[in-house]
């Protein structure tokens, strides 16, 4: 235990403030701003929506009123499954990360990893599915808009995380040395 302790405060000596870490800053608030979009837009998806308050409902019909968003209106098997691992998987990590980025503890690498990778995997065909769509009754160009920075957030941060020696210090020469 001892030991543990002490790699943990090796690898955090050195490490800036947080308002001086500017991509760890902005990974704290990625997370913090996708709690409450998954625990109160996107779990409606797979939870009964009778279960949420009447403006919750009506937050996600005026989203897909106005952005008429065919993967949450046709609500695919595939798409809804995405939808599961978002809700029972990556919303207890959104706390984590952002306890983790703001207090820059080397321990969340390898859920850094898993998340950033697995969900940009999960990205690709929804982007497919948006951009292939012969459908044109929405914006594209809107619709992967809202998509496409869970696609590129989640994969810096994968990258990052197997990129540096301590995920918190400064890049160094050996940093981008994945394998």
């Amino acid at each position: 235990m001892g030991s543990s302790r002490q790699l943990s405060s090796s690898a955090n000596a050195g490490v800036r403030p947080l308002l001086q870490r500017r991509f760890d800053l902005f990974m704290v608030a990625f997370f913090l701003m996708h709690i409450p979009v998954t625990a109160i837009v996107d779990s409606q998806i797979v939870l009964p929506r009778d279960w949420y308050p009447a403006w919750a409902r009506d937050l996600l019909n005026w989203y897909l009123s106005t952005f008429n968003d065919p993967l949450i209106k046709q609500g695919q098997p595939w798409f809804v499954s995405l939808c599961y691992t978002e809700v029972y998987l990556q919303f207890p990590f959104f706390f984590v990360g952002a306890y983790a980025f703001a207090f820059a503890r080397e321990w969340v690498r390898p859920g850094a990893v898993v998340y950033g990778f697995c969900t940009a995997t999960t990205l690709v065909p929804i982007l497919a599915e948006i951009l292939t769509s012969n459908d044109h009754s929405f914006n594209k160009a809107i619709l992967c808009g809202f998509y496409l920075p869970f696609l590129v957030v989640p994969l810096a941060i994968g990258f990052r995380a197997l990129s540096r020696p301590l995920l918190f210090q400064p890049p160094t020469k050996e940093s981008f040395k994945i394998l």
